[in-house]
């Protein structure tokens, strides 16, 4: 798991969160009960501006967002759904929250380029291409 993300574009690097995400992470971490996940929680919240649902920018990565990524040293673009663990399936392009580039992307705004470290400790960076869908932008404040 990675232990930060840093945002290289700084003119836009508020990260925003939903309160409904939020909510819903707490309860994974608390579920899951372990310190590494707590600490990446707590990372993630204390770098994070939280708002309501209606009120997150458009432009902003979010869960069961559905984005198209330029990963650092591939030619393809990556096309991703991010999701909560019970349903990543990277073959079908679900991609888990909790995985190194799920944690780097929550929040990316599109356009921004993220790092992030590898299981293995490699650095790796991912450029936010395009939001496809953002549930929030589309009214579906639940999802």
């Amino acid at each position: 798991m990675a232990k930060s993300a840093n945002v290289s574009n700084a003119a836009s690097s508020t990260l925003y969160l939903t309160e409904l995400d939020v909510t819903r992470l707490e309860g994974i971490a608390s579920r899951a009960g372990t310190a590494e996940l707590d600490e990446m929680l707590d990372a993630l919240l204390a770098r994070a501006a939280i708002v309501p649902p209606d009120a997150i920018p458009r432009d902003v990565v979010t869960m069961n967002s559905r984005i198209v990524c330029a990963l650092e040293g591939e030619a393809a673009p990556r096309d991703w759904t991010l999701v909560y663990p019970d349903d990543a399936d990277l073959a079908a392009g679900r991609l888990s929250v909790l995985s190194p580039v799920g944690q780097a992307l929550l929040g990316t705004r599109a356009g921004q380029t993220v790092n992030y470290r590898l299981p293995d400790g490699r650095a790796q960076s991912v450029t936010v291409i395009e939001i496809a869908f953002q549930p929030e932008a589309s009214g579906q404040f639940t999802l």
